[in-house]
């Protein structure tokens, strides 16, 4: 070959190679980019499947992750559990101004991580987590893993945060049947995480019957709230008069009651906890008051004595309404009655709630004439101390007490303790659930001012209580 066309060669290896060597250099480049796309992909997939707060995987996850579980159980009679967990009152407490970041919310949910593996996954709630307990052998097994989470939950918080402790609740559902499906489980977790709140527990495990209470429960909400958007029409009034010591009839205490037309009757211990619960407490609480009072207003212009007074009960959830005290009095001022017509009955539980706003509130009812009564006195855990600065009027004595206040000593004397601290506080004391005449006698013994029951009468409806009134009729009638 002749040197010029050796040169040509060269010359062409060389261009050739240098190409080479940029198509490589690009098709590393390329690969790089293609890698930290591919990164960037994993990253932004694990975003949008994981809790920003808690890094867990969604709720959207969990279906899929269960469906598989229910798939893949072994045959071998093993068990599958869900737990829906839910971080109680003293975290709800303290989240807005303690755990703005959400730390204590990240470190909690891998603390459950620890204990039951990676089938944690993200709620509806963000203090909500659901976990998949697969194969464990017995009910007692799953149970264990729950006290468990429960502990690791209740463990102090590392500092600045050492000073916060705070727990869960827990509802827990089991299943050993390869049929079962995951909403239904989901479902019934759910079911006893309520009851788990309601109750203020731990670990709740769903049964049958917890179910058909719910169910129930679900039922009579609906209930309530058609009876109150329909006028209150199935909800009625009944009245038990109050009596002094010689008999003499004072007031009443109105007392709701509530025939529904598919649902039939239901007791206020049923209803009224779960109209707490909704909220329409407060329309049904308004409607008792005002048809009391109007009641009130009649049986006052037929008798014309304007000493008689009506009782009712007002809710912790009313009495913690700002405008409670104009509500209240706004009734009065509607009818034309005096505040020494009505007396307000409030249980130890609500005193106790708040008890520097129930003091402000009770005084500025009292400043109208109002009176104050507490209820069911003597089974609940208000402060003596407290009891001294509530404004209030009346002790009920618990019908607990009466019921043995004739036939035991130690009740007797409870009862004279409630008694002389009244009367030392200068407070009324009022007996409840007085059925029969030794029971009047011994409550008489221990000083006792004034008593309700059915000795005197059962709870009767406005007519018969008119008529009683007009007969002035003493107490229990011939």
């Amino acid at each position: 070959m002749s040197e010029a066309g050796a040169t040509s060669q060269t010359s062409s290896d060389l261009e050739a190679n240098l190409k080479l060597s940029t198509l490589e250099e690009e098709n590393r480049a390329l690969r790089e980019r293609i890698s930290a796309l591919e990164d960037r992909n994993r990253e932004l997939e694990s975003l949008v499947k994981h809790d920003p707060h808690t890094g867990l995987p969604i709720r959207r996850l969990f279906d899929g992750a269960l469906e598989e579980a229910l798939a893949n159980r072994n045959g071998h009679g093993d068990a599958l559990a869900v737990g829906l967990i839910r971080l109680d009152e003293a975290y709800e407490k303290i989240k807005d101004n303690r755990d703005r970041n959400k730390v204590l919310l990240f470190r909690t949910a891998h603390r459950i991580v620890s204990v039951v593996g990676e089938t944690v996954f993200q709620g509806d709630r963000v203090d909500e987590f659901i976990v998949i307990l697969s194969g464990v052998p017995n009910h007692d097994s799953a149970l264990d893993l729950c006290a468990q989470i429960e502990e690791a939950v209740r463990e102090p918080h590392e500092g600045p945060a050492n000073d916060i402790a705070f727990g869960c609740h827990i509802g827990l559902t089991i299943t050993t049947d390869s049929d079962s499906e995951g909403v239904h489980l989901i479902g019934n977790a759910n079911i006893a995480l309520q009851q788990s709140v309601r109750s203020k527990q731990g670990t709740v495990l769903y049964t049958v019957d917890m179910g058909k209470m719910y169910r129930r429960r679900l039922e009579i909400e609906g209930a309530i709230v058609s009876a109150v958007r329909q006028g209150f029409e199935s909800f009625r009034i009944v009245y038990q008069p109050l009596v002094d010591r010689d008999g003499v009839l004072g007031g009443a205490e109105a007392l709701i009651r509530w025939e529904d037309p598919h649902l039939g009757t239901i007791t206020p211990s049923v209803f009224m906890p779960i109209a707490e619960s909704t909220g329409w407490v407060r329309f049904i609480g308004h409607w008792v008051l005002y048809q009391a009072c109007r009641q009130l207003k009649t049986w006052i212009s037929r008798t014309g004595n304007g000493e008689y007074y009506v009782s009712v009960n007002i809710d912790p959830s009313q009495l913690q309404q700002p405008d409670v005290v104009e509500q209240v009095v706004g009734v009065l001022d509607s009818l034309k009655l005096p505040g020494s017509a009505l007396r307000l009955e409030i249980t130890e539980r609500a005193l106790m709630e708040r008890p520097e706003e129930v003091i402000e509130k009770m005084a500025e009812l009292r400043s109208y004439g109002i009176g104050i009564s507490v209820d069911d006195f003597g089974t609940g855990y208000s402060s003596l101390s407290y009891l001294r600065r509530f404004p209030l009027d009346t002790l009920k004595i618990d019908k607990s007490f009466v019921e043995s206040v004739d036939s035991s000593r130690e009740s007797r004397e409870i009862v004279r303790a409630i008694v002389t601290m009244a009367h030392g506080l200068r407070l009324e004391t009022l007996a409840e659930g007085v059925e029969g005449r030794e029971q009047l006698e011994a409550l008489l013994e221990t000083g006792c001012d004034r008593f309700q029951g059915y000795y005197f009468s059962y709870p009767v409806s406005a007519e018969r209580f008119g008529r009683i009134l007009q007969q002035n009729e003493r107490l229990p009638a011939d």
